[in-house]
């Protein structure tokens, strides 16, 4: 294995262009298809591995996307394969005790009204897991980033091939605020509940062997807030996991509501982009 950092994504379209503020939507909230590929062009560029998972009409787009560099974009049918657990997921957002809990102002957001939307963040880990069962993997590191996370050409800083010396011995969380310390599992509740931001699910990079880990856990973590009648996108859910299993856990913090700054702030430059910028310096010269 190398030092190179493996990139795990999946978008599916889970109708989010039909979520417009003329039919009563928050205005953030619209975004098409084609915005979330313009988005994935800014990913794209980089030149590490890619395991995609999508749809079958997506698919083609995607790898045309990617040309030349190493990239396995696999078709998977979420909505056969998840179908009980997105009923029940849509059961608990229409129920009265689930929604009496719930400040008003929170209704808005999608993790309490679209199951899609609940499933797909959900799925995460159990992408990496499958990955992983499928023997895609070629480094020692995978790095879950979200399909839309660079939704600007600059997020991305310029790299051509992002790699960084993450903590091999634990699963790396990214947060946007500093002081988590969730004392109970009700306080874990009151963060889902309550929509209170911590860790960012946009990113999460880990070994393999802590990824099979993780997975368990996240497991764990969902099928508890399930039962719990509650149910929560995948930020909720992995404060779960760090109240249940600190330990496991390293909290990488991006800056105050710096949403967007994973490369900036975990990045570096390699030796290979490093050079050839230096070969052009000379020839002019």
């Amino acid at each position: 294995m190398n030092s190179s950092i493996t990139i795990v994504t999946a978008f599916f379209d889970i109708g989010r262009g039909t979520w417009t503020s003329s039919k009563g939507y928050s205005p953030h909230l619209e975004r098409t298809a084609e915005t979330y590929i313009d988005y994935f062009k800014n990913l794209s560029t980089l030149d590490n591995e890619m395991i995609i998972f999508t749809s079958s009409e997506l698919k083609p787009k995607i790898e045309e996307i990617r040309a030349e560099k190493k990239t396995t974009v696999i078709v998977f049918d979420i909505q056969n394969k998840f179908k009980n657990i997105k009923d029940r997921i849509k059961k608990i957002q229409h129920d009265d005790d689930f929604r009496d809990k719930l400040e008003k102002r929170q209704l808005i957001n999608p993790e309490y009204w679209s199951a899609d939307y609940v499933l797909v963040c959900n799925l995460k880990a159990y992408f990496i897991k499958k990955a992983l069962e499928l023997n895609l993997v070629s480094n020692e590191m995978i790095a879950w980033i979200d399909f839309g996370y660079c939704r600007t050409p600059e997020v991305t800083r310029g790299l051509s091939h992002w790699d960084y010396p993450f903590n091999k011995n634990k699963v790396n969380f990214f947060t946007i605020k500093r002081g988590l310390n969730p004392k109970t599992i009700d306080d874990v509740f009151e963060h889902m509940i309550n929509n209170r931001s911590f860790i960012i699910g946009g990113a999460i990079v880990a070994t393999q062997a802590k990824w099979q880990e993780f997975y368990k856990l996240v497991r764990y973590c969902q099928i508890k807030t399930l039962q719990n009648n509650i149910v929560d996108d995948d930020q909720g859910i992995f404060i779960m996991c760090y109240y249940l299993n600190p330990q496991l856990v390293q909290l990488n913090h991006l800056g105050k509501n710096r949403w967007f700054y994973l490369f900036k702030m975990y990045g570096k430059k390699d030796l290979q982009t490093f050079m050839l910028r230096f070969k052009i310096l000379l020839r002019g010269k």
